[in-house]
Protein backbone atom coordinates (compact mmCIF):
# COMPACT_ATOMS: atom_id res chain seq x y z
CA UNK A 1 0.00 0.00 0.00
CA UNK A 2 1.33 3.37 -0.93
CA UNK A 3 1.40 5.88 1.99
CA UNK A 4 1.54 9.65 1.49
CA UNK A 5 1.39 12.21 3.73
CA UNK A 6 -1.84 14.56 3.78
CA UNK A 7 -1.16 18.17 4.32
CA UNK A 8 -2.27 18.84 8.24
CA UNK A 9 -2.37 22.52 9.44
CA UNK A 10 -2.36 24.00 12.51
CA UNK A 11 -2.61 27.37 13.74
CA UNK A 12 0.48 28.37 11.88
CA UNK A 13 2.32 26.57 10.35
CA UNK A 14 0.95 23.38 7.56
CA UNK A 15 3.03 20.10 7.62
CA UNK A 16 3.58 18.69 4.24
CA UNK A 17 5.67 16.88 1.40
CA UNK A 18 8.69 18.43 0.77
CA UNK A 19 8.29 19.52 -3.03
CA UNK A 20 11.30 20.74 -5.45
CA UNK A 21 10.31 24.24 -5.79
CA UNK A 22 11.52 24.54 -1.89
CA UNK A 23 14.73 24.43 -2.84
CA UNK A 24 16.12 28.19 -1.98
CA UNK A 25 14.36 27.85 1.48
CA UNK A 26 15.65 24.52 2.42
CA UNK A 27 19.09 25.59 1.00
CA UNK A 28 19.10 28.58 2.96
CA UNK A 29 17.64 26.73 5.90
CA UNK A 30 19.92 23.73 6.05
CA UNK A 31 22.85 25.82 5.09
CA UNK A 32 22.18 28.06 7.99
CA UNK A 33 24.62 27.01 11.43
CA UNK A 34 22.11 28.60 13.61
CA UNK A 35 18.96 26.74 12.15
CA UNK A 36 21.46 23.57 12.30
CA UNK A 37 22.97 24.07 15.64
CA UNK A 38 21.60 21.32 17.27
CA UNK A 39 21.35 19.42 14.85
CA UNK A 40 23.89 16.19 14.68
CA UNK A 41 24.52 17.18 10.79
CA UNK A 42 26.28 19.75 9.94
CA UNK A 43 24.94 23.16 7.62
CA UNK A 44 24.46 21.27 4.31
CA UNK A 45 25.40 23.10 0.90
CA UNK A 46 22.92 24.00 -2.11
CA UNK A 47 23.85 20.91 -3.56
CA UNK A 48 23.26 18.42 -0.75
CA UNK A 49 20.13 20.27 0.19
CA UNK A 50 18.95 19.68 -3.88
CA UNK A 51 19.83 15.55 -3.56
CA UNK A 52 17.66 15.45 0.18
CA UNK A 53 14.52 16.65 -1.77
CA UNK A 54 15.07 14.18 -4.51
CA UNK A 55 15.51 11.30 -1.58
CA UNK A 56 12.32 12.45 -0.13
CA UNK A 57 11.00 12.92 -3.01
CA UNK A 58 12.12 9.04 -3.95
CA UNK A 59 10.75 8.05 -0.36
CA UNK A 60 7.30 9.16 -0.96
CA UNK A 61 6.56 7.54 -4.17
CA UNK A 62 7.55 4.06 -2.74
CA UNK A 63 4.96 1.64 -2.43
CA UNK A 64 6.60 0.85 0.91
CA UNK A 65 6.88 3.76 2.50
CA UNK A 66 8.96 4.15 5.55
CA UNK A 67 10.50 7.15 5.71
CA UNK A 68 8.98 10.37 5.72
CA UNK A 69 10.51 13.70 5.42
CA UNK A 70 8.18 16.62 6.02
CA UNK A 71 8.46 20.25 4.94
CA UNK A 72 6.78 23.08 7.53
CA UNK A 73 5.66 26.03 5.97
CA UNK A 74 4.06 28.98 6.90
CA UNK A 75 0.34 28.58 6.88
CA UNK A 76 -0.55 31.61 4.99
CA UNK A 77 1.81 31.54 1.77
CA UNK A 78 2.97 28.17 2.11
CA UNK A 79 6.94 29.40 2.29
CA UNK A 80 8.81 26.35 3.70
CA UNK A 81 10.39 27.48 6.93
CA UNK A 82 10.92 24.68 8.64
CA UNK A 83 11.21 20.45 8.03
CA UNK A 84 11.32 17.07 10.11
CA UNK A 85 11.86 13.33 9.71
CA UNK A 86 9.92 10.32 10.50
CA UNK A 87 11.61 6.70 10.38
CA UNK A 88 9.00 4.40 10.80
CA UNK A 89 9.90 1.19 12.80
CA UNK A 90 8.45 -1.98 12.93
CA UNK A 91 4.55 -1.42 12.80
CA UNK A 92 4.26 0.57 15.80
CA UNK A 93 6.90 3.07 16.37
CA UNK A 94 8.79 5.62 14.78
CA UNK A 95 11.95 7.75 15.35
CA UNK A 96 11.27 11.71 14.83
CA UNK A 97 14.66 13.50 14.08
CA UNK A 98 16.12 16.36 12.20
CA UNK A 99 13.54 18.87 13.28
CA UNK A 100 14.75 22.36 12.36
CA UNK A 101 13.16 25.55 12.16
CA UNK A 102 14.69 28.40 10.46
CA UNK A 103 15.19 30.91 12.77
CA UNK A 104 13.22 33.77 11.10
CA UNK A 105 10.28 31.64 10.75
CA UNK A 106 7.19 34.35 12.18
CA UNK A 107 6.05 33.29 15.78
CA UNK A 108 8.97 31.56 16.29
CA UNK A 109 8.27 29.39 19.36
CA UNK A 110 4.87 29.11 18.33
CA UNK A 111 5.55 27.52 15.20
CA UNK A 112 7.84 25.14 16.63
CA UNK A 113 4.82 24.23 19.27
CA UNK A 114 2.39 23.87 16.45
CA UNK A 115 4.99 21.65 14.30
CA UNK A 116 5.36 19.38 17.28
CA UNK A 117 1.48 18.89 17.59
CA UNK A 118 1.24 18.38 13.78
CA UNK A 119 4.01 15.94 13.48
CA UNK A 120 2.51 14.12 16.85
CA UNK A 121 -0.88 13.89 15.21
CA UNK A 122 0.75 12.57 11.72
CA UNK A 123 2.43 10.24 13.64
CA UNK A 124 -0.95 8.58 16.03
CA UNK A 125 -3.70 9.59 13.15
CA UNK A 126 -2.24 9.49 9.93
CA UNK A 127 0.29 6.59 10.48
CA UNK A 128 -1.61 4.72 13.40
CA UNK A 129 1.59 4.63 15.55
CA UNK A 130 1.01 3.31 18.89
CA UNK A 131 5.26 5.60 19.81
CA UNK A 132 7.62 7.68 18.47
CA UNK A 133 10.70 9.07 19.98
CA UNK A 134 13.03 11.29 19.55
CA UNK A 135 16.04 13.16 20.92
CA UNK A 136 17.33 16.74 21.36
CA UNK A 137 20.57 17.70 22.61
CA UNK A 138 21.13 18.18 26.68
CA UNK A 139 21.97 21.80 25.85
CA UNK A 140 19.04 22.46 24.10
CA UNK A 141 16.61 24.33 26.97
CA UNK A 142 13.88 24.79 24.49
CA UNK A 143 13.58 21.85 22.89
CA UNK A 144 13.39 20.20 26.61
CA UNK A 145 10.51 22.77 27.72
CA UNK A 146 8.56 22.19 24.50
CA UNK A 147 8.75 18.15 24.53
CA UNK A 148 7.83 18.22 28.53
CA UNK A 149 4.89 21.08 28.33
CA UNK A 150 3.53 18.79 25.11
CA UNK A 151 3.73 15.64 27.37
CA UNK A 152 6.41 13.91 26.30
CA UNK A 153 8.35 11.72 28.82
CA UNK A 154 12.22 12.03 29.25
CA UNK A 155 13.20 8.43 28.98
CA UNK A 156 17.03 8.31 29.24
CA UNK A 157 20.36 9.70 27.81
CA UNK A 158 23.06 8.88 24.87
CA UNK A 159 26.28 10.37 25.92
CA UNK A 160 28.55 11.94 23.02
CA UNK A 161 26.40 11.28 20.32
CA UNK A 162 28.04 14.17 18.45
CA UNK A 163 31.17 16.20 18.15
CA UNK A 164 30.17 20.09 17.08
CA UNK A 165 31.39 23.51 18.52
CA UNK A 166 34.77 21.90 19.41
CA UNK A 167 33.30 19.24 22.04
CA UNK A 168 31.17 16.20 22.33
CA UNK A 169 27.26 16.49 23.23
CA UNK A 170 24.78 14.30 24.67
CA UNK A 171 21.37 13.44 23.68
CA UNK A 172 18.24 13.29 25.56
CA UNK A 173 15.85 10.63 24.89
CA UNK A 174 11.88 11.58 24.93
CA UNK A 175 8.88 9.49 23.98
CA UNK A 176 4.98 9.87 23.17
CA UNK A 177 2.55 7.14 23.72
CA UNK A 178 -0.55 7.73 21.55
CA UNK A 179 -2.88 6.92 24.98
CA UNK A 180 -1.20 9.71 26.81
CA UNK A 181 -1.21 12.32 23.03
CA UNK A 182 -5.10 11.27 23.52
CA UNK A 183 -5.36 12.31 26.65
CA UNK A 184 -3.46 15.06 26.58
CA UNK A 185 -6.20 16.42 23.54
CA UNK A 186 -9.04 16.62 26.09
CA UNK A 187 -10.43 19.72 27.83
CA UNK A 188 -8.78 20.53 31.22
CA UNK A 189 -11.88 18.49 33.05
CA UNK A 190 -12.00 15.59 31.11
CA UNK A 191 -7.99 14.78 31.67
CA UNK A 192 -8.32 15.60 35.21
CA UNK A 193 -11.35 12.68 34.77
CA UNK A 194 -9.07 10.93 33.25
CA UNK A 195 -5.90 11.26 35.56
CA UNK A 196 -8.51 10.52 38.30
CA UNK A 197 -9.01 7.33 37.11
CA UNK A 198 -6.25 6.34 36.53
CA UNK A 199 -5.00 7.33 40.41
CA UNK A 200 -7.83 5.18 41.66
CA UNK A 201 -7.53 2.16 39.76
CA UNK A 202 -3.73 2.42 40.72
CA UNK A 203 -5.20 1.99 44.31
CA UNK A 204 -6.55 -1.21 43.96
CA UNK A 205 -4.17 -2.77 41.87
Amino acid sequence: MIRTAASRSGRFVLLRELAPADLDQAAEMWGDPDATRYLTAEPMSRQAAEKTLRRAAQAAMSPHRRTYHLGIAQRDDNMLVGAVAVNLEGRSSAYVHSFVLHPRARNLALAGADAAQLTAAFCFQELGLHRFWCMCREDNIRAKRLYIALGMQQQGLFREVDFKEGRWHNHLIFDWLAPQWEDRRKPPPQRRASVEAAAHGAVHL
